[in-house]
């Protein structure tokens, strides 16, 4: 390898990066998937029901009741809003909530949903990334 700009040492530098972001990254990917998550949905800051997703079978569509109209769907794994009639359909776009902390807002129809996860007692209370 003959290359003028790069020497042993800066190779050896960028790979250690690399490795110390991988490592840094893993937790929050491959985190326990043995948790029991529940899916929270709100409206107006109320929570109007709340789903545990490991006893979810079938997928379903959940009307919120709400105005302009949005419907979420609630998978065994998963949850998304499926349709919403604001303009920008930005909580659409959120995609599938699978993680606890995920979350998803309809601010025109003023709804949210967020998934909560059961606490690892082993795990430290805050991450910054």
């Amino acid at each position: 390898m003959n290359l003028k700009f790069l020497k042993k040492s800066d190779i050896i530098l960028i790979v250690l990066l690399l490795v110390t972001c991988v490592a840094l990254l893993l937790p929050k990917y491959l985190g326990n998937k043995d948790n029991k998550l529940t899916a929270v949905i709100m409206r107006d800051g109320v929570v109007i029901e709340s789903v545990d997703l490991s006893t979810v079978t079938e997928s379903y569509e959940y009307d919120l009741g709400c105005s302009p109209k949005a419907i979420i769907t609630i998978c065994p794994d998963c949850v998304y809003y499926s349709y919403a009639e604001c303009h920008d359909k930005l909580c659409m776009n959120t995609g599938k909530l699978k993680k606890a902390g995920d979350t998803a807002a309809c601010l025109p129809s003023k709804t949210l949903v967020v998934i909560e996860g059961e606490k690892d007692k082993d795990a430290p209370d805050a991450i910054t990334y």
